[in-house]
Formats: structure tokens, C-alpha cells, sequence
């Protein structure tokens, strides 16, 4: 082997080991964010747990009412009582009485704004 060979090499090895120290560099900075990353991936999954845990009770009391509620609608239908719907409609004619009103229109000139000039 010729002086050339020798140089060759060794600058093939210090250029593959520069390499393969950049590599496990990278690696272990990959590893840090990733144990980071699933540490703050699992706290959010626990504080959303905790968050929504009384999210089942609370849509089960609100079914309840709906269902009382309609119990309540259901007797009140079938015993012919008043619609609940009349003092809708006895607002509505109210509201109809009111659009029937003129009302005056008012022009208003708008002042006319006039841009700043910067001096340089």
C-alpha cells in the first residue's frame, strides 16, 4: 500500500467517524423529545380524563329532564289544556302591529377622515 492509500483511508475513517458521532448525537436528542413529548402526551390524557368525568352523570340528569319534560307535554296534550304555542302567536301579532309603524328616516353625513402624512 501506497502513501496515498494510507492518506485516503484515514480521512475516509475521521469523515465516517464524524459521521457516526453526528448520528448518535441526534439520536439521543430524539430520545429526550420523545420521553418529553409521550410525558406531556400522558398528562394531557389524564388531566382530560379528570376533566370529563362527571360528564356521563351529568348527561344522564339532563336526559331525565328531557324525559319529564316530555311526560309533562304528553299530559298537558292530552288533557286538552291551552296550546303552548297561543302567547307565541299572541306576540307575534303584537310584533306585526309594530312593523306596521312608519318610521322616519335620518340622513347623517359622515365626516370625511383625512389621512395622516408622515414627514420623513
Amino acid at each position: 500500500m501506497g502513501p496515498e492509500t494510507v492518506v485516503t483511508l484515514i480521512g475516509v475513517a475521521v469523515i465516517v467517524g464524524a459521521l457516526a458521532i453526528y448520528l448518535i448525537l441526534i439520536a439521543g436528542i430524539l430520545v429526550k423529545v420523545s420521553s418529553n413529548l409521550n410525558r406531556i402526551l400522558n398528562e394531557v390524557i389524564l388531566d382530560v380524563a379528570n376533566k370529563t368525568q362527571n360528564v356521563a352523570p351529568t348527561v344522564s340528569a339532563i336526559a331525565g329532564n328531557v324525559s319529564d319534560i316530555e311526560q309533562a307535554m304528553g299530559s298537558v296534550a292530552s288533557s286538552g289544556g291551552p296550546s303552548p304555542y297561543e302567547e307565541a302567536d299572541e306576540e307575534e301579532e303584537e310584533e306585526e302591529y309594530y312593523e306596521e309603524e312608519e318610521v322616519e328616516v335620518v340622513e347623517v353625513e359622515r365626516p370625511r377622515l383625512r389621512r395622516a402624512r408622515v414627514r420623513r
